[in-house]
Parts: structure tokens; C-alpha cells; sequence
């Protein structure tokens, strides 16, 4: 589920650095991701991991804030994105949790439009002429990974989990290139909207603000919570605090600011991740000894 909230804001910064080099990093996005959950412990409980737990999780809450108000809200995205992080926030107030049955439905849900996107993107001609792209701008690559790989971490841990999000993230850029090209796909932070336009699909951008909000709001609640259990389970102080500061950095962050805070969370978490690894093997190596 991250992948759809993620990917329908976070492909276009990857396209505007990388140009047709973005297939590449998402291929290389789904390999990092694959191999920290087959190699990797999950982030421990230690004061330090709970904190950059917590800054990764909330920095999901706030693309898919961003995305939510570049989608559904075109004309005040900033407003848009403030209100839905209050609107999360008064979820995990309430108790709301995504249960495995729900979070099931809305995958199910989120892979047929996944699926019929990438069917209508094959099925009609391209509008974009293939261009021979230039070598690959390293800068340009290591920003679309870094954009890219907060949303290729399943949910759930697991390596199977991770290689088919990175599966259906590789098809989804492949097709999205075909038809756009990397000009107009990284033109826009709403470049799925020009996607339907170029595949003749103008009358399905409504389903499209539907999906938008079926793929951020449930992923964000989730991810909220998860994020704010790491720093207190006591839920009315530190909901209301999490929830102030994505407020405050919903209404004034962009869609490159957002995806750059998640980014670096992430990547600050999985260089936890390694460092526990490697205690964990050398306290093996001192037991064995």
C-alpha cells in the first residue's frame, strides 16, 4: 500500500533527476529493498531506533499528505495536506487501526488499478518519441533511489513482500515511460493526471482522485500510529504533538521537501538496521567463541 500513495508523487521527482535512468533506480530501489528484509533485523528498541523509527513513519505521513493535496485538492494543496494530517491524527485519537482485512481489500484494490493503468498504457499508442537518453547523471540516480525506496519497503517485513512491490514498481514506471517520456512525467508532481491524458483516458481522472484517496489515507493512518507508538504508547500528548508537527509541515512543505524527509529517515533507519546486524554477528562470533 505504500507504494501506490508513494509512487504517484514520488515517480515524477525520480523522473526530474534521473530522465529514463528512473527505471534503473527503481530497479536498484527494489534490489536495496528485497535485501534489507532478507538480510536485515527489523529497527530495534533501543532510544536512538525508536526515534529515527518515528521520523521515517511520520515522514510517510507527510507525502501522503502532500500527495492527497496535489491530487484531490489541486486548487490549495498546502490546506488540503494540513487537514488531512489533523484528520489522521484524530484517527489514532480514536483508536483507529488498519486491520489485516481491510489492508487486504485495499491492496486487492489498488493492484486492479495498477493493473488497468498498466493495460491502458499498453494498449494505445505512445504520445512521447523515445529519445536516446544521456549517460546517467549520478546525483540524478542516488536522488530517485533515495525518493523511491521509502515506498518499496513492504508493510509487513519479508522478502517476497518487498520483491513484489518492486515487481509492480517496475512495471508501472516501464509503462509510464512508454507513453509520457521522462520530460513530461517529471514535469508534473501530478504526472499520473497527464498519464491519462496521453492514454486517452480523460473520463477515468476522476477514479483516479478516488484511488489517490484510497491510497494515502489508510497507508497514512497506519503509518502515524506506527510512528508515534515508537516514541510514547501514551496516545493524547504525543498523538497531538506528531500531529501538530506534520500539520505545520503539510501546509508549508512541498512535494520534494516531503519525499526528501522521508528519504533520509529511511535510510537513516536501515543504517540501524546494519549496525544491529553487525552486533548481533559479533555476538555470535563471542558466544561461539
Amino acid at each position: 500500500m505504500r507504494l501506490a500513495g508513494g509512487l504517484l508523487i514520488a515517480l515524477a521527482a525520480g523522473t526530474s533527476g534521473a530522465d529514463y535512468w528512473v527505471l534503473a533506480a527503481v530497479v536498484v530501489a527494489a534490489v536495496l529493498a528485497v535485501a534489507a528484509e532478507a538480510l536485515l533485523p527489523p529497527v530495534g528498541d533501543t532510544r536512538p531506533d525508536r526515534i529515527v523509527g518515528s521520523v521515517s513513519r511520520l515522514g510517510l505521513v507527510l507525502v501522503f499528505a502532500t500527495t492527497f493535496g496535489q491530487y484531490v485538492f489541486p486548487s490549495a494543496p498546502g490546506a488540503a495536506a494540513a487537514v488531512f494530517a489533523v484528520v489522521v491524527t484524530v484517527a489514532d485519537l480514536a483508536g483507529v487501526r488498519l486491520g489485516d482485512h481491510a489492508a487486504r481489500w485495499v491492496t486487492g484494490l489498488l493492484l486492479a488499478a495498477a493493473a488497468s493503468l498498466i493495460a491502458i498504457c499498453v494498449g494505445i499508442p505512445p504520445l512521447a518519441q523515445f529519445i536516446a537518453p544521456d549517460p546517467p547523471s549520478v546525483p540524478g540516480l542516488g536522488l530517485a533511489v533515495l525518493v523511491l525506496l521509502p515506498f518499496l519497503l513492504p508493510r509487513r517485513p519479508g522478502a517476497g513482500r518487498a520483491a513484489a512491490v518492486g515487481a509492480v514498481a517496475v512495471a508501472i514506471t516501464a509503462v509510464a515511460l512508454y507513453q509520457l517520456g521522462p520530460v513530461r512525467l517529471g514535469l508534473s508532481a501530478t504526472s499520473f493526471r497527464e498519464l491519462l491524458a496521453a492514454a486517452d483516458a480523460v473520463s477515468l481522472l476522476p477514479v483516479l482522485t478516488v484511488m489517490a484517496a484510497v491510497a494515502t489515507v489508510p497507508v497514512a493512518v497506519d503509518a502515524f500510529t506506527d510512528g508515534r507508538e515508537r516514541l510514547s504508547p501514551e496516545r493524547p500528548k504525543a498523538t497531538l504533538a506528531c500531529g501538530l508537527i506534520v500539520a505545520v509541515a503539510a501546509a508549508f512543505a512541498g512535494p520534494v521537501v516531503a519525499l526528501g524527509l522521508a528519504g533520509v529517515g529511511t535510510l537513516a533507519e536501515l543504517v540501524l538496521r546494519v549496525r544491529a546486524r553487525r552486533y548481533r554477528s559479533k555476538s555470535d562470533r563471542s558466544r561461539r567463541a
